[in-house]
């Protein structure tokens, strides 16, 4: 039986109608918190509120015949149900909710907000800043997550990738040596194999593939700019998926005051200075 804990946060109306639901399915390691909890709920105004739950069992459910899902006494009619994937990546759209690669669930009413409902969330425009405040959650920003549950299973694989070769100083020649390293937390993927690319101005370098029990070394031709990590599972099934870029120079421009002159007529001017420099190459 796996050691894990239910992390809940769900939003409803006095109805008792599922605004906004998610659960994140955190294995427990050594470090985590896995303390039980279910908080009263908190008062948003509008007729709306919140609550956190922390439960080492689930506690939503879902009748496919019906299109129903449950909270305890909180519901959501669905028309779509859906499976999905996350992935870290610069070129896709930023996921508000969760930093990590995750198979997820989505529950949904509707693939479209309505008009009659993008102006019931104007109506409630002060209520969702007080959930943001409390929660860092933007359902105005996001008003795409209204009316939907989604459950989180966050791959547990940690990449650390680094430069062999790291540049000491400006005239020295860029890095071109990588080494990536994968740490499977809970020992769930023993089969799972990597392929990692490295690109240059948009074109590929090279590419690697292997067990990501491996040290992986890519003694490069050129310094690469952006590194692409796909990681599957033994049944070819996608659970980690990342690109970035390499940042390798920043410009900073900065203006100081260092004083004034007194002009003839009494009056004072300050004096300031701007520089510009750069971080990097």
């Amino acid at each position: 039986m796996e050691n894990c804990v239910y992390r809940y946060l769900i939003v409803y109306d006095n109805e008792r109608n599922l605004i906004y639901g998610e659960c994140i399915k955190w294995l427990i390691g050594k470090f985590d918190f896995d303390h039980e909890f279910e908080t009263t709920s908190i008062n948003l105004g509008q007729d709306l509120k919140f609550k956190f739950i922390s439960s080492k069992e689930l506690k939503h459910s879902f009748n496919q015949e019906k299109k129903e899902l449950t909270i305890g006494e909180v519901s959501l009619s669905y028309l779509i149900h859906e499976e999905d994937f996350i992935a870290q990546r610069y070129d896709q759209p930023f996921n508000p909710l969760i930093d990590r690669c995750s198979k997820i669930q989505i529950f949904a009413k509707e693939e479209d907000l309505d008009f009659e409902t993008r102006l019931w969330i104007r109506d409630k425009k002060k209520s969702f800043e007080s959930l943001k405040e409390q929660t860092e959650l933007d359902l105005i920003q996001h008003n795409e997550l209204l009316n939907t549950f989604i459950f989180y299973e966050p791959t547990r694989i940690i990449v650390n990738s680094k430069f062999l070769d790291k540049r000491i100083g400006q005239q020295s020649p860029e890095p071109k040596k990588l080494q990536i390293t994968f740490q499977d937390e809970f020992q769930q993927f023993h089969n799972a194999r990597y392929l990692l690319t490295a690109f240059k101005d948009g074109g590929i370098l090279e590419s690697k593939d292997g067990n990501i029990q491996e040290i992986v070394q890519m003694d490069l031709n050129e310094s690469p700019d952006e590194l692409e990590i796909q990681i599957y599972d033994h049944e070819n099934q996608m659970i980690y998926d990342q690109r970035y870029f390499y940042l390798k120079k920043i410009n900073i421009g900065a203006t100081y005051k260092h004083g004034s002159v007194k002009l003839d007529d009494g009056s004072t001017v300050e004096k300031y200075t701007r520089q510009q420099f750069s971080v990097g190459e």
